[in-house]
């Protein structure tokens, strides 16, 4: 049978998701876990990738086994056997043959948060301590110019064949001093989310002007060398397939 799960979790207690050998991962979590109620091999795929430290709170991944499990069964299941950063929310039989937990997705939704108060030493797994003020209005004029259909080349990290993609909507919020970025968009390269948070920071803190990043469009490459936005603060938030 072919099952399909909603989870969310902690990503600070995980080295990403993709299965490493001798380290801790969601990927490997699921399927060492599903493997002992299967009694053979499971293969987890995911609906992409989230590097060490990002969070989700909606992450799909979708699994076969050869035994028929029911969903509700299976999810407490899981949820007993997994540790307590790992959540199944749901779990559900796969009736579409075609159903592919990456390659069926029509979009992502992303959160970016940023502290921009005092520095939190125990919020600092979960955002970015950025700790200094920014200016929200410049923010939003930059975070505009990215909307659309571009090649995001110069907001991608590694080599790709493509960086074509399409940004349907940044929306930046304020709420004391907390920021938050929502990214939705077709589909996102490594790094992707992190560099474009990052420019939009260099625009808030006054170090970079606005067709910074129209420039960076055209050319595919960086005006400025900066490092992508902390792990922290990136959270997965929705699919839609």
């Amino acid at each position: 049978m072919k099952y399909k799960i909603t989870i969310s979790y902690d990503g600070s207690k995980y080295h990403g998701l993709q299965k490493l050998k001798n380290e801790n991962t969601i990927q490997g979590e699921l399927e060492k876990v599903l493997e002992m109620c299967n009694e053979q091999p499971v293969k987890v795929v995911s609906s992409g990738r989230t590097d060490k430290g990002v969070h989700a709170i909606n992450q799909v991944c979708s699994f076969e086994l050869q035994k028929n499990i029911d969903p509700y069964k299976l999810k407490g299941y899981l949820n007993r056997s997994t540790s307590p950063y790992l959540y199944v929310k749901s779990c559900e039989y796969i009736d579409d043959e075609n159903f592919h937990a990456r390659f069926s997705i029509k979009k992502k939704t992303y959160k970016y948060t940023i502290n921009i108060g005092s520095y939190d030493p125990i919020k600092n797994d979960y955002v970015f301590n950025y700790n200094k003020p920014l200016n929200m209005d410049k923010m939003k004029e930059a975070s505009s110019i990215l909307l659309g259909p571009h090649n995001y080349r110069a907001f991608v990290t590694g080599k790709h064949d493509t960086c074509d993609s399409i940004i349907d909507s940044i929306e930046i919020m304020k709420t004391s001093d907390t920021i938050e970025i929502y990214i939705k968009g077709k589909a996102f390269y490594t790094y992707m989310v992190r560099n474009i948070v990052a420019t939009l920071v260099l625009v808030g803190s006054g170090v970079l002007e606005k067709e910074a990043i129209a420039k960076m469009l055209e050319t595919g490459k960086k005006v400025v060398e900066y490092s992508p936005a902390p792990a922290s603060g990136l959270y997965l938030v929705d699919l839609i397939y």
